[in-house]
C-alpha cells in the first residue's frame, strides 16, 4: 500500500545540523497493524509525520497507493490526507468547545458529507467505539479513554485507508490504554491498515509487525 524509498530528513540550524533520519526503506501492506519502536529521540515519531504527510523530507520517495506523495500540490496533499489517513495522538488532540459527535463529525465536514449523513454516521461511529449515549457529552465530560475513542471515531470518520497512531496509550491507565488497543485490534481485523508508534512493549504486542529504530535507522 505504501512504499519509502530512501527517506533522509535533518533539521538545521544557524551552525548545526542534525541527521535524523537516514536512508529509511520501508514497505506497508494493505491490512497490516505496523508498530514502530525505539527510544526517545531515534526518529520514529519524524518517521510517522513524514507518513502522514504533517512533515517533509530531504531526499527519497514516499509513494502511497501509487501515488509520489513529495509530488503533490499543497491542495491536492491536503485533500489526499483528509480522505486517506486517519490519525489518532497522545494527547486526543479533541476540540473543547465541541461535544462527541461534533469532533467525530470535522473531517467529514471537510470532505463535504451532507449534514444529514454526517450527523448519521458520527453516531454509528461513536456507537462502534462504545460511546452510545455520549454524544452531547464535551471533552472535559469524558475520561481520558473515552476521549481517545472519541478519536478513534474521529480518525476513522472518512473511511482512511492507513491509521495512524501516535503513542496511543501514552496518557492512559491500564485498563483505559488495553481498551483502546483491543479497539484499534479490532478496527485492524476488519481490514484497516495502522501504523502505530510506542515505546511500550505489551502495547506493540498487539501489532502483526515490529520494526526497531536506533539513531534514526530502522534495524
Amino acid at each position: 500500500m505504501l512504499e519509502l524509498k530512501g527517506i533522509m530528513k535533518s533539521y538545521k540550524t544557524k551552525d548545526i545540523k542534525t541527521v535524523v533520519l537516514k536512508d529509511i526503506n520501508l514497505k506497508v501492506m494493505e491490512g497490516e497493524f505496523l508498530c514502530l519502536m525505539g527510544a526517545s529521540g531515534c526518529g520514529k515519531s519524524t518517521l510517522l509525520n513524514i507518513i502522514g504527510d504533517m512533515d517533509s523530507f530531504d531526499a527519497g520517495e514516499y509513494i502511497f497507493n501509487g501515488k509520489n506523495v513529495k509530488k503533490m500540490r499543497a491542495k491536492e496533499a491536503a485533500v489526499f490526507k483528509n480522505k486517506n489517513i486517519g490519525f489518532v495522538f497522545q494527547a486526543f488532540n479533541l476540540v473543547d468547545d465541541l461535544n462527541a459527535e461534533s469532533n467525530v463529525e470535522m473531517p467529514m465536514g471537510y470532505a463535504g458529507i451532507g449534514r444529514r449523513e454526517r450527523k448519521k454516521r458520527a453516531r454509528d461511529l461513536l456507537k462502534k467505539v462504545g460511546l452510545e449515549g455520549k454524544e452531547k457529552n464535551y471533552p472535559s465530560q469524558l475520561s481520558g479513554g473515552q476521549q481517545q475513542r472519541v478519536a478513534i471515531a474521529r480518525a476513522i470518520a472518512n473511511n482512511p485507508m492507513l491509521l495512524i497512531a501516535d503513542e496511543p496509550t501514552g496518557n492512559l491507565d491500564y485498563e483505559s490504554g488495553k481498551e483502546i488497543m483491543c479497539l484499534l485490534k479490532k478496527l485492524n481485523e476488519e481490514g484497516m491498515t495502522i501504523i502505530m508508534v510506542t515505546h511500550d512493549e505489551k502495547v506493540a504486542g498487539y501489532a502483526n509487525r515490529t520494526v526497531r529504530m536506533f539513531d534514526g535507522k530502522l534495524i
